[in-house]
């Protein structure tokens, strides 16, 4: 029954059948090389994008170190720029004071003013404000605390 449904081929049949599953046994062949080719890329790719992953992590990693440390810094800096600011207000201040005093003390001394008069002195004061007394009233603030 197998015999009739499947006849016998012939020699010619045979070797045409043996010819075409050499062909396709020589292209599974050649599609498994071709495959295992792919695999192997594919593994090489990925072990070099984990390499690269791992580089990228370092650097971020290196960079926030480089951020906190700079933040760091910059608040250090602000605060330090920040007590220079307030002995600047104290020492113009103290300049300030110190300017009047002289003033005060010319004025006495070259007029001979009496009480009344001296009411008007931070007026006058005001008025003849002189930038080159500041450099002389620090020169001579300086000589007289380190004297001390």
């Amino acid at each position: 029954m197998v015999a009739l449904l499947f006849p016998s081929p012939t020699n010619r049949e045979r070797s045409i059948l043996q010819a075409s599953n050499r062909k396709l046994e020589r292209k599974v062949k050649e599609l498994t090389i071709q495959l295992d080719d792919e695999r192997q890329n594919v593994s090489d790719e990925k072990d070099q994008l984990t390499l690269r992953v791992k580089a990228l992590k370092r650097q971020v990693d290196e960079a926030e170190e480089e951020i906190e440390r700079l933040e760091t810094a910059r608040k250090k800096s602000l605060r330090e720029l920040e007590e220079v600011h307030e002995a600047n207000e104290q020492l113009q201040s103290r300049i300030k004071t110190l300017e009047k005093d002289v003033w005060r003390k010319n004025a006495r001394s070259n007029v001979g003013l009496g009480e009344d008069d001296l009411s008007s002195d931070d007026d006058d004061y005001e008025r003849t404000l002189n930038p080159s007394s500041i450099t002389s009233l620090i020169t001579e603030s300086n000589l007289q605390t380190s004297s001390c």
